[in-house]
């Protein structure tokens, strides 16, 4: 009875995967990974929301001061979770469910162990570490217990992370949906205990997210221990030069993450020198509506990549061409929607987290000239997280570094010295989406047989073992 329950779960799954789908079906199929983007998004935003209304500024401003950080590990978590998932659901097109199952043990493992070796360079090397990313004598009081609990708690903040793209490899979207709506609620539920309630501070915002997500990761690893149809924990089969591929493919979603803590940091001195501290209050509120609206896309990015990976690894060039589709119509609407609103929005937003007015005087504006980049930033995003999921890591990797990374350093250094003065530097990312965006055009056209075959053909990827 339990082997025929099995097949039949097995059965659906591929049928979840393979056939062919209306935009609405699409659509209902990515909106458990687009809330659970948003919801990702949230973490940081809510402890910003907590701190700006109930700390001071100095707590808004340690908090984005802490995010270089916060990207190092969930760089390295996301980067072992696209590249790992990305071969992973290709195995399962296959149907080397066995050899899928030993290799995603396996990488769990290796994610453990890195876990544990961050936390001890990040315990040991605490206040190093905060004065190099510009925490000011001022700013210490509040960067140093808020940098201690997370990173202490990163073991499980980077296993939530590594197991909500598994249980969509799974064909359990919701399930992931299920683990991110319990670390926001949670989150929201414990800073407002441990802020108003207990009067903590800037260690109850960091105390109230550790946990929330501690709570998701739970769910996650009860799933695949319990429920999960297809991929299952099961005895690890090391392959290091599998994993050194999956490293690689996907290493661009680590550069991004890696290029936000990077960007975010010179970003931090260079309003600091131009605004001061309530600069860096401001460009936190920029952040926190980049971080909710740019889910969107991931949200759709991640939700169609499990699909088009198996299907690359099946060779079934219809589905992959049908998601190619959906895909780039929603995130060419959606990339309309979020512009205007973010950019009509803007004094909303920014009154919703601040009610100080120099940072609001200085944030309100710098948000209408930010909103121009997210006219360019959905395929950018996509098209990252395509190449991805058709293995091919350095194409991926090259988008990503240009768009967080190359174009942001030189928009940084280079629109201050226009004569848009000073307030040019909120053009930055506008100026590296829009450049970056004309990179992805070439690429997507000059590689559009690999995700947009014209017939029947067998992938894979049988050079590496």
């Amino acid at each position: 009875m339990q082997s025929q329950r099995q097949e039949q779960s097995e059965q659906l799954h591929r049928e979840d995967f393979t056939h062919p789908q209306r935009y609405g079906q699409f659509l209902s199929y990515i909106f458990p990974s687009m809330m659970t983007m948003i919801f990702l998004s949230f973490y940081t935003t809510i402890d910003g929301f907590f701190a700006s209304r109930f700390i001071n500024k100095e707590a808004l401003a340690a908090i984005n001061i802490v995010l270089p950080i916060t990207c190092v590990y969930f760089g390295l978590a996301v980067m072992l979770a696209t590249g790992t998932s990305a071969i992973i659901s290709v195995k399962l097109g296959e149907g080397k469910d066995e050899e899928a199952c030993c290799f995603f043990t396996f990488s769990l493992q290796v994610l453990l162990c890195v876990a544990l070796a961050l936390t001890a360079v990040g315990i040991l090397f605490l206040k190093p570490i905060l004065v190099a990313l510009g925490s000011t004598e001022r700013l210490l009081p509040y960067t140093i217990p808020y940098a201690l609990i997370s990173i202490i708690f990163i073991l499980p903040m980077m296993l939530k992370l590594f197991l909500e793209y598994f249980v969509r490899v799974d064909d359990a979207p919701k399930v992931a949906l299920a683990m991110s709506a319990t670390g926001v609620i949670g989150n929201v539920l414990l800073d407002g205990l441990f802020i108003i309630v207990f009067h903590m501070g800037i260690l109850g915002a960091a105390l109230g997210t550790a946990i929330a997500i501690t709570a998701s990761a739970a769910i996650g690893m009860i799933y695949f221990l319990r429920y999960s149809k297809r991929l299952k924990l099961g005895k690890p089969k090391t392959n290091w030069r599998l994993l050194a591929y999956c490293c690689y493919n996907g290493s661009s979603e680590m550069f991004t993450e890696f290029s936000t803590g990077i960007a975010t940091f010179l970003f931090n001195l260079a309003v600091l020198r131009i605004y001061g501290e309530a600069g860096v209050s401001a460009y936190s509120l920029i952040t926190y509506a980049y971080y909710f609206f740019i889910a969107f896309y991931f949200g759709v990015s991640v939700g169609a990549a499990p699909v088009i990976s198996y299907n690359y690894g099946a060779g079934n060039s219809g589905k992959m061409r049908e998601y190619f589709h959906y895909s780039m119509f929603t995130i060419a609407w959606s990339s309309l929607a979020i512009f205007f609103i973010s950019y009509l929005g803007n004094g909303f937003f920014v009154d919703l987290f601040s009610k100080e007015q120099e940072v609001v005087a200085i944030a309100a504006p710098a948000l209408r000239l930010f909103a121009y980049g997210f006219l360019f930033m959905g395929i950018n995003v996509f098209a990252g997280s395509l190449f991805t999921a058709v293995c091919n890591g350095k194409i991926s990797a090259i988008i990503s570094l240009l768009r967080s990374l190359v174009f942001v350093v030189m928009g940084i250094y280079l629109l201050p010295q226009t004569p848009l003065g000073t307030g040019g530097i909120w053009l930055t990312v506008p100026f590296a989406e829009l450049a970056t965006f004309v990179v992805t055009l070439f690429y997507l056209y000059r590689c559009r047989r690999t995700y947009y075959p014209p017939h029947q053909h067998k992938h894979g990827f049988s050079h590496i073992r």
